[in-house]
């Protein structure tokens, strides 16, 4: 079963693990940071119609309420160039609540080794906060629930409720600009309630990055864009490491065991617990 992970008196939790790969792990810990990817390439286009689907929904409940009307036409043109591949200024990094999770061990589907690395939730966000990182769990939702949307991300969509606060005086590109921004940090917070077992938390980077800051990764079927986040010369939070299923898991641990402590870290290595062939 996956490992449960404690949660603090907010609700918040403890701990968090980001899923990876060996070569993965060796970048993190070596370059002490890790990489929040564009939320338009986050995971496949489902994923990222669903969450457009979703702010839209949001978004046109809020102009339905009186609030937005007169911006529908530039939210219309804003989801529609999201759609056909506008890049937003918004990066994230993933995590899962618990350390040995069905669901993402599933994704690796025995093509390459997965890890987990879990760190300090709290000593995480100290990290991310220079550069802005926002820290939220990921709803899970289907279409059809623009009010509940409305009312859980009460919180996140002032900024657009109150576009005409920053109207005055824009021009239209400047307009689109704001509108895109904010429209763009809604994207991922939303996936379809079918992943709800990942049980997912995000930090979320929302600023115009320069093409110099700009990397690239690649993945099965495109190329990534990316920011490093959290870089210093101090190691990262890490707590433990676990090993996903894999030909010989108690051999890797030992490997990543000792390639941890080469760096100086004094983490626990585990291996998977979930009964997952390859």
């Amino acid at each position: 079963m996956p490992t449960q992970k404690p949660e603090t008196s907010q609700g918040l939790p403890k701990t968090l693990s980001h899923y990876t790969t060996l070569d993965g792990l060796k970048g993190i810990v070596d370059s002490k940071s890790l990489w929040a990817s564009n939320a338009s390439f986050l995971n496949d286009k489902a994923e990222l119609d669903h969450a457009l689907a979703a702010s839209e929904a949001v978004i046109r409940k809020l102009a339905s309420e009186g609030s937005l009307k007169k911006w529908l036409p530039l939210i219309e043109r804003v989801f529609k160039e999201l759609a056909e591949g506008a890049k937003p200024d918004t990066y994230v990094t993933c995590f899962c609540e618990d350390d040995d999770n069905l669901s993402q061990w599933r994704g690796y589907g025995g093509v390459v080794q997965g890890v987990s690395i879990t760190f300090g939730r709290a000593s995480l966000a100290t990290r991310f906060k220079p550069e802005g990182g926002e820290f939220f769990k990921v709803k899970y939702s289907k279409y059809s629930t623009a009010s509940k949307l409305k009312k859980d991300l009460s919180g996140h969509i002032d900024d657009i409720a109150n576009l005409d606060s920053i109207g005055n005086g824009l021009t239209p590109a400047q307009k689109y600009e704001h509108l895109l921004s904010r429209v763009s940090s809604l994207l991922p917070r939303f996936k379809h309630i079918g992943f709800k077992d990942e049980r997912e938390w995000r930090f979320c980077f929302q600023r115009k990055v320069k093409n110099s800051e700009i990397n690239f990764r690649t993945s099965s079927t495109k190329i990534v864009p990316y920011m490093v986040v959290g870089q210093s010369d101090k190691t990262l939070p890490i707590a433990a490491v676990r090993i996903g299923p894999g030909p010989d898991p108690e051999l890797t641990a030992r490997s990543v065991a000792a390639f941890l402590l080469a760096r100086g870290y004094q983490a626990e290595v585990k291996t998977s617990e979930v009964p997952f062939r390859l």
